[in-house]
């Protein structure tokens, strides 16, 4: 029994050695956006921080206790050449880096608005974070998007 067992990992061992690895590399762009504001990622292609459509994260401040994180809603435009191609909503909580971070589940592709395969929304963060007896004005809002490229490496 034992030979046999010895014998399928040696020859499943095999095949993985034969097979071609390709490297993955990933370009990023990250920047930060006001409200109107875009980001260049290249042909023509670009990406507006439009507005934050609802903001109910928790505040910080003493004394405060929330039952539920809340979420912020913002709306992002897609342009290419100029001419707009779609826009997307993007929800999410603010459970991560320093309570700002906007966690949208897993990488959001932005794909088919440039038909570019690999590009994805790979980290948004929203500011300022909400502050207990503070409101904050549309004008104060910026968006911090990282896109991620993926490119074959030879």
């Amino acid at each position: 029994m034992k030979t046999a067992i010895i014998f399928l990992a040696l020859f499943h061992s095999i095949f993985l050695i034969d097979q071609d690895s390709v490297t993955q590399k990933h370009n990023i762009h990250s920047q930060t956006l006001c409200i109107g504001e875009d980001m260049i990622l290249g042909e023509g292609q670009s990406i507006k921080f439009k507005k934050v459509i609802s903001d109910s994260r928790c505040p910080r401040g003493e004394a405060i206790t929330c039952i539920w994180a809340g979420e912020v809603k913002i709306l992002v435009e897609f342009y290419e050449n100029g001419n707009l191609k779609g826009e997307k909503i993007i929800t999410g909580s603010n459970t991560s880096i320093n309570r700002n971070e906007v966690v949208a589940g897993t990488a959001i592709s932005i794909a088919d608005f440039f038909n570019v395969e690999g590009l994805k929304i790979s980290s948004v963060a929203v500011y300022p974070y909400p502050e207990a007896g503070y409101k904050i004005s549309p004008e104060e809002y910026s968006l911090n998007l990282e896109i991620s490229e993926k490119v074959e490496a030879n």
